[in-house]
């Protein structure tokens, strides 16, 4: 009987083995490390792992196709993927701020953006998270020694937006970055770098991935920053997205302008079906703004995120908990973006001084719109009200 020589099977690299062809899917390239077919060539490589091949902690070629759809569609020279929304926020800061900085961070930021921005501090540079009625009102915050404006447009929980040619004009009169975490509009409703925003972010759990099965973030800009943030905060943080990962998200990206055209419906149908209900207090989203915050919302969006927040008139927290135990269709969750919608109270029974710290009382709920039904998802919101905050 023929044995076969396992060891010469098994370590063989493939190298065009196999014929010709052309995935209607992308290929997932799942490998650690690539072949080099000799030593200068390799020396070559090593000396230029932006653009070459190496270890896929650096580069790889599933990645690198993610990274550039999505830096065309944010209309960015360059961008650079991570394994997380976090890891493209902590990476960008750590990048471009250094000892003696003052990082300027506006309105309400995603809570581990914040804490990352106040950790600094151990490294020498100071931050600080302001509020402000009006763009223009940022100038007054601007100190010698800041190096980064902060925001973002929508801004988390109370969704509201700064305008984006303002906060530029502020910051090159001051000769300072400019970061916008634009998770919320997606690239489809809303192009920052396109009014000169210096560096755009985004969680690639939400609706670039957008079916709640893949984590990552990107940072997309010029592509001296971007080589910049991918040589200090990529390679040395080590935040490095799977390519199982970016196949997930590059999937996602086939979908996206049919998702958010949906999303964009969705949230308009339930958002009318709810703002006058009497029990509700106050709406916060884009959609129902008025005054300076409607036109900057005109000026900026494309289409409406279906991500938004309420505050009941009662504040009794029973009944919040009522309402949220009440939805059937709607889950309770934190993230969003995929196919479910989803309910985040933000009070937790012992932050309630957080809370009002930004503004926000202990009726405050986060609510999500995915893709089911808007009228079944209204429906479901009324039942859980009915339940809990009876007319």
């Amino acid at each position: 009987m023929k044995k076969n020589n396992y060891e010469n099977i098994c370590s063989e690299v493939d190298v065009n083995s196999i014929e010709s062809y052309v995935p209607m899917a992308p290929d997932i390239v799942q490998t650690t490390s690539f072949h080099f077919s000799n030593y200068e060539e390799f020396i070559d490589y090593s000396s230029d792992e932006k653009n070459h091949f190496v270890y896929t902690r650096g580069s790889n070629p599933t990645i690198k196709s993610l990274e550039n759809k999505l830096a065309e569609l944010e209309h960015g020279e360059k961008c650079k993927v991570f394994s997380s929304g976090m890891g493209a926020i902590s990476a960008t800061l750590f990048t471009l701020l250094q000892a003696g900085d003052h990082l300027l961070m506006i309105n309400t930021i995603y809570g581990e953006a914040v804490s990352f921005g106040k950790y600094l501090s151990k490294y020498g540079v100071t931050c600080d998270r302001v509020d402000v009625d009006s763009t223009e009102e940022i100038s007054k915050y601007i100190k010698p020694e800041t190096k980064m404006i902060y925001f973002e447009s929508p801004s988390s929980q109370k969704f509201e937006m700064l305008d984006l040619d303002k906060v530029v004009s502020i910051a090159k009169k001051n000769n300072i970055y400019t970061a916008i975490d634009a998770t919320w509009a997606s690239p489809i409703f809303q192009s920052p770098l396109d009014h000169g925003i210096d560096v755009v972010i985004h969680s690639l759990s939400k609706y670039l991935g957008g079916h709640s099965d893949s984590v990552g973030g990107c940072v997309i800009g010029k592509e001296k920053i971007v080589n910049d943030i991918f040589e200090h905060g990529h390679q040395a943080l080590g935040s490095v997205i799977s390519p199982f990962n970016a196949w997930l998200t590059i999937r996602g990206l086939r979908t996206l302008p049919v998702r958010m055209k949906q999303f964009d419906s969705s949230i308009r149908y339930v958002l009318d079906a709810i703002k006058d209900d009497e029990r509700i207090e106050k709406i916060y989203h884009p959609y129902v703004s008025t005054g300076e915050q409607k036109k900057i919302a005109d000026k900026y969006l494309t289409g409406y995120g279906s991500l938004f927040g309420l505050d009941f008139k009662d504040k009794n927290f029973d009944k919040l908990k009522i309402f949220v135990n009440s939805l059937k269709v709607v889950s309770i969750g934190v993230s969003w973006g995929g196919f479910e919608s989803l309910a985040l109270p933000s009070f937790k029974g012992n932050n309630e001084a957080n809370l009002k710290e930004r503004g926000l009382p202990i009726s405050h709920v986060r609510l999500y719109v995915g893709l089911e039904n808007p009228e079944t998802i209204v429906e479901d919101l009324k039942q859980a009200m009915d339940r809990a905050y009876k007319k």
